[in-house]
């Protein structure tokens, strides 16, 4: 292996991705963070075992100055705009073969200006001598570099080290964001780290951002900058501009009442403090017989909720009045109500709902933004707005498959398109289907379809990839997984041992069945097959989903003339058997 990562260094054969980082703000690329991939024909392609490798090896340092080295080098062939993310590891700088000055001399090679270059370092682990750490990272900041720190909360001492070094940018890790929309511990860590970060002047980058929901939820904090999967993958030739302004402008549409929000279902913003007593609370009740709760709010934020048919019962009881008029509110109040905050979609809410005890599952709720009390929200309110929103889904939904039909697969087209990510578009044909439908009816013909159906949606990642059934036995299939060809295979085989078993026996044996075509004529026709158009999607490369659909046309036509599963990629004439 040390002979392979010295071959690598001699050759200097790593490659450098680059993955952009946006501004919240303009929704423009503010810079690009570089990473390193070693030769792919090799194990230590993946940038973990690389490190791993060179550290065990005794090469970090070297293996590290090349991969600064490509980076820099390959930004300036693309003239990306913007700064750039250089990534060091902690161990690299307590290496005693660490020479400092070797990135200024690579700056001054390319002609670049330090105040261009954000030196991110990577996260800690226990054992790091923080020390040395602290002084090669103000060394950097007085050579001009900005410096990030990487893996907020995440790393062994990343706190203590933001609080010593006092770094430009703060980078909050991956865990924190992930379903932030829906978890309220998470928001308030996020919201407590750009609390921090505004008093230090420092700027925070949520990493690791992969979803709307995440996205959504996002333009409502005050972070500085977005990085992920959402906006764009890493990759060797970057897009120059993001198209984020027209997802902005979507996200403020359903913001503004185009879409159905947590904020939408507040029924009263009626609130007491601490301050007040039982008393004062219970009239409130009776001068408003239409409400079940009351939020109560210290400094804006909500700390508990009176509930009109707990204080009843509780005055109600002997000498009720004389034991609890004149108590605070609260020392009777529930004190853990559920709260959701207002731009959580109605979905999430229903989840955080139905998550709850039994035997709170109907109890209000409070919603709140950005911390602040908004107001209260009934369960019953929630319910049909749910159930309103399924039946729109529903309409839009194959209704075989219950699959995504044509509608909500053109949008989320437009939204890939919007967001400038590469992806895939793959569309699939079932073969000789109308002769199966003709010798075994259509209830078997909708097995079939059902077949191929499954067979998608097993082998699909739920997590990046969207699968469609746009009408009879066409499917769509947006794909984002690195992996998809291989997942496509799976796919091929795993429909032809599903749709074999709907064949009678005689039939499996002969590869196929004879009957009449469409023009009265007995002929023989194979056992049913798949046909795959895909096109690969680049940046800037369509406008919208109706040049994609125009481009898939040609493709369709010549997967339709190989027999057996086909596959045709981007060009007619690359027609194969899949």
């Amino acid at each position: 292996m040390r002979g392979e990562l010295q071959s690598i260094i001699a050759d200097k054969s790593v490659n450098s991705l680059f993955q952009p980082i946006i501004d919240k703000a303009s929704g423009e690329i503010f810079a690009y963070e570089a990473l390193s991939r070693g030769p792919s024909d090799s194990i230590l392609h993946s940038p973990t075992q690389l490190i791993e490798q060179a550290q065990q090896h005794g090469l970090l340092a070297a293996i590290e100055h090349l991969c600064r080295q490509r980076a820099i080098e390959r930004f300036c062939d693309l003239s990306l705009p913007g700064k750039l993310f250089l990534n060091v590891s902690p161990q690299t700088i307590q290496q005693v073969d660490h020479q400092q000055g070797r990135t200024l001399e690579l700056l001054a090679e390319y002609d670049i200006s330090p105040d261009q270059i954000v030196i991110e370092l990577t996260e800690q682990h226990p054992g790091s001598d923080e020390g040395a750490v602290i002084k090669a990272l103000q060394y950097y900041q007085e050579m001009g570099f900005a410096i990030a720190l990487d893996d907020l909360g995440a790393g062994y001492s990343s706190l203590r080290l933001w609080s010593q070094v006092k770094p430009e940018f703060v980078k909050i890790d991956r865990h924190f964001i992930e379903g932030i929309e829906a978890d309220p511990t998470k928001q308030e860590f996020v919201r407590s780290f750009v609390e921090i970060a505004q008093s230090m002047h420092c700027k925070v980058i949520a990493e690791g951002v992969e979803t709307e929901s995440e996205f959504e939820y996002l333009c409502q904090l005050k972070v500085d900058y977005l990085q992920g999967y959402f906006f764009c993958r890493p990759n060797a030739r970057p897009p120059t501009t993001i198209r984020l302004s027209r997802v902005v402008r979507s996200h403020a549409e359903r913001r503004n009442g185009h879409g159905v929000y947590a904020r939408n279902l507040a029924i009263h913003s009626i609130n007491v403090t601490e301050e007040n007593t039982v008393e004062e609370t219970v009239q409130l009740f009776l001068n408003r017989p239409s409400i079940n709760s009351i939020a109560v709010v210290k400094d804006k934020k909500v700390i508990g909720i009176a509930n009109r048919s707990r204080l009843q019962g509780l005055l109600a009881k002997p000498f009720g009045r004389d034991l609890y008029a004149s108590r605070l509110i609260s020392s009777v109040m529930e004190k853990a109500p559920l709260i959701v905050d207002a731009q959580l979609s109605i979905e999430q809410v229903s989840r955080m709902v139905t998550s709850r005890a039994r035997y709170h599952q109907e109890d209000d709720f409070v919603i709140c933004d950005q911390g602040e009390f908004l107001g209260i929200g009934h369960v019953i309110d929630l319910l049909k707005q749910v159930t309103e929103l399924q039946l729109k889904q529903a309409r839009h939904a194959n209704p075989l498959t219950q699959l995504p039909g044509l509608i909500p697969i053109n949008d989320c087209i437009e939204q890939l398109l919007a967001g400038q990510r590469d992806f895939v578009v793959c569309h699939f044909d079932i073969d000789n289907f109308k002769p199966f439908n003709d010798v075994y009816g259509f209830s078997k013909g909708d097995e079939v379809i059902l077949a191929l159906g499954q067979s998608l949606k097993s082998h699909a990642d739920n997590a990046s990839d969207t699968v469609g059934h746009i009408g009879g036995d066409d499917f769509v299939v947006l794909w984002n997984s690195e992996d998809w060809q291989q997942r496509l295979k799976r796919v091929g085989q795993s429909f032809s041992n599903i749709s074999r078993d709907l064949y009678l026996p005689e039939h499996v044996q002969d590869g196929g069945f004879e009957c009449k075509d469409r023009y009265d004529e007995t002929r023989f026709f194979p056992l049913t097959s798949i046909s795959v158009a895909a096109l690969n999607v680049k940046t800037n490369q369509f406008n919208n989903a109706f040049e994609i659909s125009s481009a898939l046309s040609p493709l369709k036509a010549a997967a339709k003339q190989v027999p057996g599963n086909s596959l045709v990629i981007n060009q007619a004439g690359n027609a194969q058997q899949l």
